[in-house]
């Protein structure tokens, strides 16, 4: 239930972002560029490569009005939603939409702030780090309750992560725990860290 879950309290500072901006703005792009193309397959000057030559305006205009759908279904798949945070004495509410979700303080043991990193050149993960709030739960569950707004570590770290779009919004959050429940955060891992 969203009522339940969101944080009642007026008082309480909320962190927003959004999301999906991007791909809305390529989708957008798409729809714009080749839709042209496709109601306007004869426009321009005709091009000297044999295999376009030959090419009929009533076939472009099928190549292209399938880039105008791709493009279409990106826009749909991707509308950009505001996600606000707020951390209260309850716990942290999440809310997206008509989705929403609170994580209680009961449910977790530590917290964390993980800054962004490039990859590590020659090392064994060749992925960057994301910038993320690091949870470390109580019980093994807690994934499974909070799906919609986690992910867990792929290896045995019983750590489980939330991902944020920058390391502004990272910090905000990590301040407003350290404000609220300053006994949950724990130190970074070795690497620069956050400090509330």
């Amino acid at each position: 239930m969203p009522g339940q879950t969101w944080s009642p309290d007026p008082e309480t500072p909320v962190i927003e972002y959004r999301s999906g901006r991007w791909a809305f703005i390529g989708g957008l792009a798409l729809v714009v560029v080749f839709g042209l193309a496709a109601f306007f397959p004869d426009v321009g000057e005709p091009s000297t490569s044999s295999k376009v030559k030959n090419l009929p305006p009533a076939a472009a205009s099928v190549l292209f009005g399938s880039l105008v759908l791709t493009g279409l279904m990106i826009m749909i798949g991707s509308v950009p939603r505001t996600h606000r945070f707020a951390v209260d004495r309850r716990g942290l509410c999440w809310q997206a939409g008509r989705k929403s979700d609170l994580i209680a303080w009961e449910e977790l043991r530590a917290v964390r702030g993980r800054e962004p990193r490039p990859p590590v050149q020659g090392g064994p993960n060749p992925k960057p780090v994301v910038p993320a709030l690091v949870f470390t739960p109580v019980d093994g569950l807690f994934s499974t309750r909070h799906s919609a707004l986690v992910t867990p570590s792929p290896d045995a770290n019983p750590e489980v992560e939330l991902r944020l779009p920058n390391f502004a919004t990272v910090r905000q959050l990590t301040q407003e725990i350290a404000r609220v429940r300053p006994d949950l955060l724990s130190s970074s891992p070795p690497g620069p860290g956050i400090s509330p």
